[in-house]
C-alpha cells in the first residue's frame, strides 16, 4: 500500500493559480491532475479556494506572495485589510510603527467593525502572522531605514529587467505616472503659503489656487498621454462654452483637487488603456504594456488596474523608493514646473497694462490649461529618456548613461535669462535672485491625496464607500473658488469670422513665417464653413417642402 502513495508535493499559489487557468482553458481536470502527479480531490480544492488565491497579490501586495508555497489567511479579512490599509497610509508620512502600536490599532479596528461585543485581542502570536503575511519587517527609524530604501531602489532595476524580458516590452510599451500639486498662481518667496492663508500680500488665497496634474511618459518619449487636472469644481464656470475635449489637459474634480482610488481608477481603464492602445497601433506593435506606479494611498489594488485583455497591466514600485527611482521624479515634473512658470511669466509681461494682481486675477483653469499645455509639449523625448535612464538605467539593455556636462535636464541653460524675466515682471515686489529660483521648482509640499481616517478605512473595507465621496452641487459664486466668476458666451459664428478677416489683413502686414498666415487662412476657411452650415439647411429644408408639395 506505502508503495502506491504518491509522493506528497508542495505547489505554489502561481503554479495553483496556473493549473487553474489550464482547466478555465478546456483542459480536462482528470489529464491535468495526472500531468501534475496529483489527486482531483486536491485540484477541487484548488478550485474550492480560487478566489482568495487570486486575492493574494492585494493581500500581499507584491507579487513574491505568489511564489508561497503556504499563505495563512486572516481570520478576520476586514480587519486585516484595514490595519493593512492604515500601516501603509502611516508609513508614507514617515510615522513610525512598533509592535504595541499595531495590536493596539487592531483592537480599535476590531471594535469599529465588529462593535464592542467582540473578543478579539491582539496578542504576539496573532502579530507575528500579520507581520508575515504582508512582508513587514522590524526597521530602526534612524538611520537604517534610509540605507533599507536604498538597498531596495538598487536592487529594483535588476528585478524590473527580469520583468521586460520575460514580457518582451520594447521602449515603446513601458510607462510611469505620477502626481503632483501645482499652486498655479504661487509668487515667489511664498511657497509656504500653501499651508496657511495668512500670506495675502497678493490679494488672493494661495491654499485655493491649488490643483492636482497626473502626467504620464513612455521610456522612449514617444507617448506623452494628455495631462489630467483635478480641481474642486465640477463645473467650473471657465469652462462654459468651451469644447473640452480640445483643451491641453483633461479635466475632473474631487472635494480637496486630491487624487483618490476612484479617479485613478477611471483614468487608468477610461484615458490611459485606449490612448496606449491607439498608440501602439500607430507603431504597428502589439497592444501590451506595462505601467510602472509608486505606492501612493489613492492608487487602488493592482487587481483593478489592467486591460480586458489582460495585456495592459501596472507593476507597484518598491517602498520609499520613489524619489531614488521613479522615472518622472527624476526631472520631468520639475522641468514642467520650470517651463508653467517660464510661460506664466511671459503671460504677465505680455499683459503690461495690467499689475500683477490683475494679471493673476484672470489666470483661471481654462489659462491654466493652455499654460502647461505649452509647458508640458515643451519636455523633449531626449529629456525623458534620460530621466528613465537615471532613476532605472540598469533595468534596460540599451541604455547608455551621458558622462558629460550637459547631463543635466535641457531647462537649466535658460534658467538665467527666465530669472531676469521673472524679476522684470515682479519689479513692483522685493523678491531675491534666490528666491525666483526656487519659484520655479516650487509646489513640492502640496499634498495630492487625502489622509483617510480610521472611520473611512473602515468603510472602506466594509464595502460602504462603493465609489468616490459625492460633490455637492452647487452652482452660481460657489461652482468654482478658484475661477475669475465670469462665464463670457461664445461670439457668433458671423462676429469670428469678421474679427478672423481682420487679423488676417494684420497678420499679411508684418513680418511672420509664411506658415503663420496658412494657419490663420485654414482657421478663416473653417469658420466660413461653419456660416454657410445653417443656410445650407435652410436650402435643403425648403427643397424637401416644395418636392412634397
Amino acid at each position: 500500500f506505502l508503495g502506491r502513495v504518491r509522493k506528497r508535493k508542495s505547489f505554489s499559489a502561481q503554479e495553483k493559480l496556473y493549473a487553474l487557468d489550464q482547466l478555465k482553458k478546456g483542459k480536462q481536470q482528470t489529464q491535468l491532475a495526472r500531468d501534475l502527479e496529483i489527486n482531483e480531490s486536491t485540484l477541487r480544492g484548488w478550485k474550492k479556494d480560487e478566489e482568495k488565491l487570486r486575492s493574494l497579490p492585494r493581500i500581499l501586495e507584491n507579487e513574491t506572495g505568489l511564489q508561497r508555497k503556504k499563505v495563512k489567511f486572516a481570520n478576520d479579512e476586514r480587519l486585516d485589510s484595514a490595519l493593512y490599509q492604515w500601516f501603509v497610509q502611516a508609513r508614507s508620512e514617515g510615522v513610525p510603527i512598533s509592535g504595541p502600536i499595531l495590536k493596539a490599532q487592531a483592537e480599535k479596528f476590531d471594535r469599529l467593525i465588529n462593535g464592542n461585543d467582540s473578543k478579539f485581542k491582539a496578542s504576539n502570536g496573532w502579530l507575528d502572522r500579520f507581520k508575515k503575511r504582508h512582508t513587514i519587517s522590524q526597521v530602526l527609524v534612524s538611520g537604517e531605514i534610509h540605507s533599507a530604501d536604498k538597498e531596495a531602489a538598487n536592487s529594483y532595476p535588476t528585478e524590473l529587467k527580469k520583468l521586460l524580458e520575460e514580457g518582451c516590452y520594447t521602449a515603446d510599451q513601458v510607462y510611469n505616472c505620477d502626481e503632483t500639486g501645482l499652486c498655479f498662481k504661487m509668487l515667489p518667496n511664498h511657497t509656504l503659503a500653501t499651508k496657511t492663508d495668512s500670506h495675502k500680500r497678493e490679494g488672493f488665497k494661495q491654499r485655493k489656487d491649488r490643483v492636482t496634474l497626473l502626467f504620464c511618459v513612455n521610456k522612449s518619449g514617444s507617448h506623452k498621454l494628455r495631462p489630467l487636472m483635478i480641481g474642486k469644481a465640477r463645473y467650473p464656470r471657465c469652462f462654459h462654452h468651451v469644447n473640452m475635449k480640445a483643451l491641453p489637459f483633461e479635466y475632473t474634480n474631487s472635494r480637496n483637487a486630491w487624487m483618490n482610488r476612484s479617479i485613478f481608477e477611471d483614468w487608468f481603464h477610461k484615458t490611459f488603456v485606449p490612448a496606449v492602445w491607439a498608440h501602439l497601433r500607430k507603431l504597428k506593435q502589439e497592444g501590451k504594456a506595462l505601467l510602472l506606479l509608486d505606492n501612493c494611498p489613492a492608487h487602488p489594488p493592482a487587481e483593478n488596474l489592467f486591460s480586458h485583455d489582460g495585456k495592459i497591466k501596472l507593476c507597484y514600485l518598491p517602498k520609499n523608493t520613489t524619489s531614488a527611482i521613479q522615472t518622472l521624479d527624476q526631472g520631468i515634473i520639475s522641468v514642467f514646473k520650470q517651463n508653467y512658470r517660464r510661460e506664466m511669466i511671459k503671460r504677465m509681461v505680455a499683459d503690461n497694462n495690467s499689475s500683477v494682481d490683475t494679471s493673476l486675477a484672470s489666470l483661471n483653469l481654462k489659462e491654466v490649461c493652455h499654460l502647461g499645455g505649452k509647458a508640458w509639449d515643451a519636455i523633449s523625448a531626449r529629456c525623458i529618456e534620460r530621466c528613465w535612464i537615471k532613476g532605472l538605467g540598469p533595468a534596460f539593455l540599451s541604455s547608455t548613461h551621458d558622462d558629460g556636462n550637459d547631463d543635466e535636464p535641457e531647462f537649466t541653460r535658460l534658467i538665467e535669462a527666465d530669472v531676469r524675466l521673472a524679476e522684470e515682471a515682479l519689479r513692483e515686489y522685493e523678491h531675491s535672485h534666490h528666491d525666483i529660483l526656487n519659484w520655479f521648482s516650487a509646489d513640492d509640499i502640496c499634498p495630492i491625496y487625502e489622509h483617510m481616517s480610521d472611520d473611512e478605512i473602515v468603510a472602506n473595507v466594509s464595502g460602504k464607500n462603493e465609489a468616490a465621496p459625492s460633490e455637492p452641487e452647487t452652482s452660481g459664486a460657489n461652482d468654482n473658488d478658484d475661477d475669475d466668476g465670469t462665464s463670457t458666451p461664445p461670439p457668433k459664428v458671423s462676429e469670428a469670422v469678421k474679427h478672423l478677416e481682420a487679423s488676417l489683413r494684420w497678420l499679411e502686414t508684418q513680418d511672420v513665417d509664411s506658415i503663420k498666415i496658412l494657419q490663420l487662412r485654414s482657421i478663416l476657411d473653417f469658420a466660413r464653413s461653419q456660416q454657410k452650415q445653417p443656410i445650407l439647411k435652410v436650402v435643403r429644408q425648403t427643397v424637401k417642402c416644395r418636392n412634397r408639395l
